[in-house]
């Protein structure tokens, strides 16, 4: 006879026994019949944790000697934070000298418009002989002063664009920043999923029901925020990727 057929006639004859207590009213005896009959399940159940626990403990040991986790926390993570920082302040720096430009160089446009649109009108009038000689004075003295100062103005508003041309040179050296912190990132959720494989090895657990999906968003954008045109990584990489995540920590019950 194997252990399971050894078992279950144990926990036949023990369930025959708690009849016989229930039915002699005896609850003292029941409870004890019934307490044999949950030593065995809980036996197994502590002999599993233990199990966890030590795989656990092992699993914890190996990730506080890994060289490369130790460089990621104690270095690359605190200096990410200063990089995204650096990166913000990149970007409202730009963003106040492009808006400070474009404060500057609007009263200009406007004011050369306005003053154009005004000789414009005494020109047409010249044309059509309805100036008289002192009025023939006034314009060629407008039109002298205008010249003058549109030369200066239009330099000024070629280099107020050029001012806001330079301000959008921090996007090369953000986006290298913001690109290195993505890896960093990734890096560490190898880390942790990592972590967790280790820790699991031992468990069996049902995998959990997937979530429904929102039927209105996109294949392309469901639980990935926002794809960026253009791009492989966009519905190959990230997505696969993703998916084995979300499926490791489902089967985890996550």
């Amino acid at each position: 006879m194997d252990n399971d057929e050894e078992r279950l006639s144990l926990q036949l004859e023990l369930a025959r026994r708690l009849v016989e207590r229930l039915e002699a009213g005896d609850p003292g005896g029941a409870d004890e019949i019934i307490r044999q009959l949950r030593l065995p399940y809980e036996r197994e159940l502590f002999d599993e944790l233990g199990k966890l626990t030590r795989d656990l403990h092992e699993a914890l040991n190996s990730f506080r000697g890994d060289s490369r986790l130790i460089e990621l926390t104690r270095d690359e993570i605190p200096d990410a934070k200063e990089r995204l920082n650096y990166v913000v302040s990149m970007t409202e720096q730009a963003t106040h000298r492009t808006l400070n430009a474009l404060d500057e160089s609007m009263p200009i446009a406007e004011s050369l418009h306005e003053r154009s649109a005004t000789l414009h009108e005494q020109w047409n009038r010249f044309r059509n002989r309805e100036l008289s000689v002192d009025e023939f004075r006034e314009l060629a003295r407008e039109l002298d002063d205008f010249l003058t100062r549109s030369g200066q103005e239009t330099e000024r508003l070629k280099s107020l664009m050029s001012e806001i041309l330079m301000a959008q040179d921090y996007q090369d050296l953000t986006g290298q920043i913001i690109r290195r912190v993505i890896r960093l990132v990734q890096e560490v959720e190898e880390n942790l999923v990592g972590l967790i494989r280790l820790s699991s090895a031992r468990m069996d657990l049902p995998k959990a029901a997937k979530p429904a999906a929102d039927e209105s968003a996109s294949p392309e954008t469901r639980g990935h925020g926002p794809i960026v045109p253009n791009t492989q990584d966009a519905v190959a990489e990230v997505v696969t990727s993703q998916d084995d995540v979300d499926a490791l920590l489902s089967s985890l019950g996550f």
